[in-house]
This record gives C-alpha cells, structure tokens and sequence, in this order.
C-alpha cells in the first residue's frame, strides 16, 4: 500500500489506461481483507489515483511480444504514454518489455529509487 500511498502523496506519478484501472480495481477487490480494505476503501484508493495520474489513450495499433496478451497493454502503456517504466510484482512475464527500451522494476525496488 505504500507503493500507491506514494503515489496519492505526488511522490510518483501513474500514467494509466483503462485497461490499467480495471486490473487495479480487480485486484483490489479480490485482495481487499488481505489489505484490510473495504470496497469504500478501494473505491477512494481508486479515485485518489485516477486525481493523480495522466491518461493515456491506447491505440488500436500493437504487435504482441509477450506470452500472456492480458498483459499488453502494459506495455504498450509504457512506451505510448514516453513513462518507459512498469512497476509490478509480475517482473517476469513482462521482461520482454525490457528489450524495448521499459525498465520493468517490482514495488519495492522502485520506491528505494524514489528514496535515494
């Protein structure tokens, strides 16, 4: 929660999708008792976000490169929006990003470099 607690806080700043936002709204949902959220709580979370972050509209136009097509637009976010960056738990389905030109980098990794 720090990771997006950041973020809320202008430490950092989402470029996001609407394919981004649902994954993040799914997932919230599926682990919100874990966190010790409420779905009030997810929905705020969400919408502190969406204040906070840049839309980027995805073009229809995408070659796939990596095994799992959920996970396209993730990178085609990160090279369309110029953030060149990803930050999630699921570094290794998304390394092929890393051959064109996006750091792929897990939460806590990225918020040690916010630090420093």
């Amino acid at each position: 929660m720090r990771f997006f607690a950041a973020c809320v806080f202008g430490e950092w700043k989402a470029v996001l999708s609407n394919h981004l936002l649902f994954e993040y709204e799914e997932v919230f949902r599926r682990q919100a008792l874990e966190l010790g959220l409420t779905f009030k709580d997810v929905d705020q979370l969400l919408n502190a976000i969406c204040a906070r972050g840049e839309e980027c509209l995805l073009s229809h136009i995408w070659q796939p490169i990596l095994v799992d097509p959920d996970d396209e637009p993730l990178v085609q976010l990160a090279l369309e929006s110029n953030a060149l960056r990803i930050v999630t738990h699921n570094v290794r389905h998304l390394l092929p990003a890393v051959a064109l030109g996006v750091e792929v980098l897990r939460p806590g990794t990225f918020l040690d470099k916010l630090r420093s």
